[in-house]
């Protein structure tokens, strides 16, 4: 899928974040359902290590796309806000979002090696 809207008229980044989001809740329910495996739970857990990672990328270029976001258009806020101050409010957030999912990142690749550590036998 290219940078360019799809059939549907949204964006490949909005396609592709809708599809992650159902990815994941499908994960969830299918794992919630599972008896634990191993090399699944382990796979799955390094997985979310690099999803964190990519979220955080996420949130740094979304940060950054609001601190600019204003240059060039005329922008209002609903609510009659300053529309420039909402701005900064967004950037912040998003900085903050980033750091937050940087250090969630960190706990789950914690989580991903302490499963590493573990070794299943197999009984008679």
């Amino acid at each position: 899928m290219s940078i360019h809207d799809d059939s549907s008229g949204r964006s490949a980044a909005v396609a592709h974040a809708e599809i992650g989001g159902d990815s994941w809740r499908s994960v969830a329910h299918a794992q919630r359902a599972a008896t634990p495996d191993h090399s699944d739970w382990y796979a799955i857990t390094g997985e979310l290590v690099d999803t964190l990672r990519c979220l955080a990328a996420v949130a740094s270029v979304l940060a950054q796309q609001a601190e600019g976001y204003g240059r060039g258009r005329v922008l209002r806020d609903d609510a009659g806000a300053d529309p420039a101050s909402r701005l900064v409010e967004a950037w912040s957030l998003g900085v903050q979002l980033r750091a937050e999912i940087d250090i969630a990142e960190r706990t789950a690749n914690r989580f991903w090696s302490a499963i590493g550590h573990i070794a299943v036998e197999v009984g008679p």
